[in-house]
């Protein structure tokens, strides 16, 4: 994926400022408490999905760096937290402070000395920390391989969720329970995480993944989370405004189901498209549920991002301005018919540097505050736009290729017997497998592989099959032995095939080479009841006989596979109709909350029509009363010339 191009500061836009800065650190057991003077450089950049940071500050080596130093030299876990806030001269304008929590992704230092007292120098070290948010550098480093069977998305992200990390979950599609679910993350794809896995499944799914900074959570919802009311923010606190206009999507979106037996285009259009541009997508499914939340979903892809507005500030804000925070332009100071100011603005991205004014090792290192030479930007986003941010992340790689083995309950474990189970809501046949490693059993799609459909060959009890495992379903790939017996001496060159349970009671169909002539045998066993049909060179041979040495069948009845077949089909079809009243769910929510987004959208453009339309006229007004005004001083000032002609006019005849 390309990565969205985050806000830089722009040349010239520096400013003069304190900061007070309140710097954590938690190594292991231990926690350190950096004063904020000693912070002498910071950089941040923080988006709607999580931040990056970094830090150095300075400390003096003497008795109280020891611990911090020791504990810094080990591998331990090392958390930060970063408080930063405006000094300001009016207590009025004090503000919640920014909060940065992460862990550390790389640490450093470097020892040197400074100045001289009596003869001894002053050593001080400096020390660096690259931090981020704990998902972003925890989660890259995990890469599990996994099967689920009859779970939640929310009990697997919970499962998977490790201290600190917080999630709140408030999606309805991490409530569904799946058949199946596969994490394919392990050293096959080794540059894919578990944190690229969340991101692609919140984005394939339709959803939203937000990390709230200030709180030190992340949250899963299905649109974007709404924050309470818009704070003023004055043009003074302003240097720049610029005007950031999304990409144009040009294309429609064509909804293909490739299923031979009712195949179906759905055409989603957008006004913004160029007509004959399109972007298909392919998909083989015989259940129209699916193919339905896959249009919903391609659907919320087409809408259209809002234009942004990147602001640059010329001190720092009075106001909690991070991620997520809602704020209303106000005040005389905005430029005049600036687009957007009337409409209340979410902060998606904030840029921030800082450059300590005293960077000397010995300079403010006791105080809570210091001044900085501060870059600041932010992007700001209409709080109506529906369009979520993501990251750049991978795509998991799907199908990964495991080893299983036929499930068919019954019978004694060496029978060639196998189980169908049919989904009596779409009268699809599934096989089922059992998968070893996680002892897990999975059901797979029964085709015929790749037989002709005039072969029918079920894979039998036991039999040891390659599956492949995309993410919510899977797959037969292939057979992977031979059943007992099956297979024939070298020496005759020959080929079988093997029908029927088991040894006891079975048809052998044989072709070999006997004396370097080829020879076809038929050969059926029901106990001890025994026909044989053989052709060979020059003769035929039918032969019918009973074994005395192998006692005759004994009828048994095994319902066993009977009741599995039961149980299965009763899950399969409990399974399928709550899967299609979940897609129908999704599918309706989708759709009332895109016919909500398109009523606030039209809304929103009434209400810009109706202000610029009251602009103009009062525009128009202001320009009328002001030709009245220069029409009345013009008529004032003539009969102010006239009275003082009638005046000079009387003191003449005086």
């Amino acid at each position: 994926m390309v990565p969205e191009r985050s806000p830089l500061p722009q040349k010239g836009s520096a400013f003069q400022d304190r900061l007070g800065l309140e710097l954590s650190l938690t190594i292991g057991s231990e926690s350190f408490s950096i004063p904020g003077g000693q912070v002498k450089q910071l950089s941040a950049r923080l988006a709607s999905h999580g931040f990056t940071a970094a830090v150095s500050f300075w400390s003096r080596l003497e008795k109280d760096d020891t611990p911090l130093h020791q504990a810094f030299l080990r591998s331990d876990l090392l958390r930060v937290r970063l408080s930063i806030t405006g000094v300001h001269d009016q207590p009025d304008d004090r503000s919640p402070p920014l909060i940065l929590q992460g862990v550390a992704r790389t640490r450093g230092f470097i020892s040197t000395s400074h100045g001289v007292a009596e003869e001894d120098s002053y050593s001080f070290r400096r020390y660096t920390i690259d931090f981020a948010d704990a998902a972003q550098v925890l989660w890259r480093q995990h890469r599990p391989t996994e099967l689920h069977t009859s779970k939640k998305m929310s009990e697997v992200l919970e499962a998977h969720r490790v201290d600190p990390i917080q999630l709140s979950l408030d999606w309805d599609v991490l409530e569904a329970e799946q058949a199946m679910l596969c994490l394919a993350l392990g050293e096959d794809a080794p540059a894919t995480s578990f944190y690229d896995f969340v991101l692609w499944y919140v984005q394939a799914h339709g959803g939203v993944w937000t990390y709230d900074n200030q709180e030190d959570r992340y949250l899963l919802t299905r649109a974007k989370p709404r924050p309470g009311q818009p704070v003023a923010l004055s043009g003074g606190q302003v240097r720049r405004v610029d005007f950031s206009l999304p990409p144009v999507i040009r294309h429609n979106t064509r909804v293909r189901n490739t299923f031979a037996a009712g195949p179906t285009t759905t055409a989603l259009e957008q006004p913004q498209a160029i007509s004959g541009v399109w972007q298909d997508v392919l998909l083989r499914t015989p259940i129209p549920a699916q193919a339905e939340q896959r249009e919903t979903v391609e659907k919320q892809r087409l809408r259209p991002a809002q234009q942004r507005l990147e602001v640059t500030f010329a001190r720092f804000p009075t106001i909690p301005v991070h991620p997520g925070a809602l704020l209303r332009l106000e005040g005389s100071l905005w430029p005049q018919g600036l687009k957007g100011s009337d409409k209340p603005q979410r902060v998606c991205e904030l840029s921030l540097q800082a450059f300590s004014s005293q960077p000397g090792p010995e300079e403010d290192t006791e105080q809570a505050n210091t001044g900085y030479q501060l870059s600041l930007t932010a992007l700001l986003e209409p709080e109506s736009d529906p369009v979520p941010h993501f990251p750049p992340f991978r795509r998991p790689r799907y199908p990964i290729y495991v080893e299983g083995k036929m499930h068919s309950p019954g019978g004694e474990e060496n029978d060639r017997i196998y189980l169908l189970v049919e989904d009596e809501k779409n009268s699809l046949l599934f096989w089922r497998v059992t998968v070893p490693l996680w002892n897990k059993t999975v059901s797979v799609p029964a085709e015929p592989g790749f037989f002709p459909g005039h072969f029918y060959f079920p894979p039998y009890k036991n039999h040891r099959v390659l599956l492949a495992l995309h993410f919510d379903r899977a797959e037969l790939n292939r057979s992977l032995d031979w059943g007992e017996t099956v297979r024939v001496p070298q020496d005759g060159q020959g080929d079988q095939s093997l029908l029927g349970k088991n040894q006891t009671s079975q048809t052998a169909i044989t072709h070999d080479y006997q004396e370097e002539k080829p020879v076809w045998t038929l050969h059926r066993v029901s106990a001890n009841d025994l026909q044989t049909v053989c052709f060979a060179e020059g003769n035929m041979m039918i032969e019918v006989k009973e074994d005395p040495g192998t006692p005759a069948a004994t009828p048994t009845f095994d319902v066993t596979p009977q009741v599995e077949a039961a149980k299965g089909e009763l899950a399969s079809s409990v399974g399928g109709a709550i899967g299609e009243t979940t897609v129908v769910y999704q599918s309706s929510m989708a759709a009332v909350s895109g016919d909500i987004e398109a009523a606030n959208a039209e809304t929103s453009a009434a209400l810009e029509a109706a202000n610029a339309e009251v602009a103009a006229k009062s525009t128009a007004a202001r320009s009328e009363i002001s030709s009245a005004m220069g029409k009345l001083s013009e008529s004032g000032q003539a009969v102010g010339g006239a009275g003082a002609e009638a005046k000079a006019a009387l003191q003449g005849l005086l």
